[in-house]
């Protein structure tokens, strides 16, 4: 399991993404492996993550490549690519998180808060969590919006996450850098 800082957003807040993309990149920034990696990667304040991610009343509003693009592009070390898998096709949760794991490196995906809450489908937006650790069984994710990391049953969070497209950000080196495999450690 990845050691994640923990920044935790106001729960009525709809900026999970932005509290997602802080953890994500501080957590390359000052926790990978490698040191070369860390010292290239600048860490955002939250300001700058909100010039380039629009909030609305529902979280991000127009989700789309470009504006992480030009995000990462601040960040040095890092490329942020968002993917979307329409009815979790072609992998589940754990095998589309394992693969940046893999290179020490989490996954940002969006869950139904409530069904992951409540076991109920619920009415409204998408919610952020950074995917941390991946095991045989269950999945450890960073919650912006609680203390410490939650893990939880594979097919719990796999139901949970962005019912539709199945929505995802995957974080990757930038081209000249080369990752940390979990098998090296």
């Amino acid at each position: 399991m990845l050691h994640m800082p923990g920044y935790r957003q106001a729960q009525s807040a709809p900026e999970c993404i932005h509290y997602a993309l802080w953890t994500t990149i501080h957590y390359v920034a000052n926790e990978y492996p490698d040191k070369g990696v860390r010292d290239r990667t600048q860490p955002p304040k939250l300001d700058l993550i909100s010039e380039y991610i629009d909030i609305g009343d529902l979280g991000w509003e127009d989700v789309g490549q470009e504006p992480l693009t030009q995000l990462a592009s601040e960040t040095g070390g890092l490329k942020l690519h968002l993917q979307y898998r329409y009815n979790g096709l072609p992998q589940r949760v754990d095998e589309f998180a394992s693969e940046g794991l893999d290179q020490l490196l989490p996954t940002i995906i969006w869950v139904d808060q409530v069904l992951l809450k409540n076991n109920k489908r619920g009415e409204g937006p998408m919610h952020a969590v950074v995917v941390c650790g991946v095991g045989d069984e269950h999945i450890t994710i960073e919650d912006p919006l609680v203390e410490g990391t939650t893990t939880l049953e594979i097919d719990s969070l796999d139901d949970a996450w962005d019912p539709e497209f199945n929505t995802a950000i995957e974080p990757r080196l930038r081209d000249g850098l080369e990752p940390t495999r979990r098998d090296e450690l």
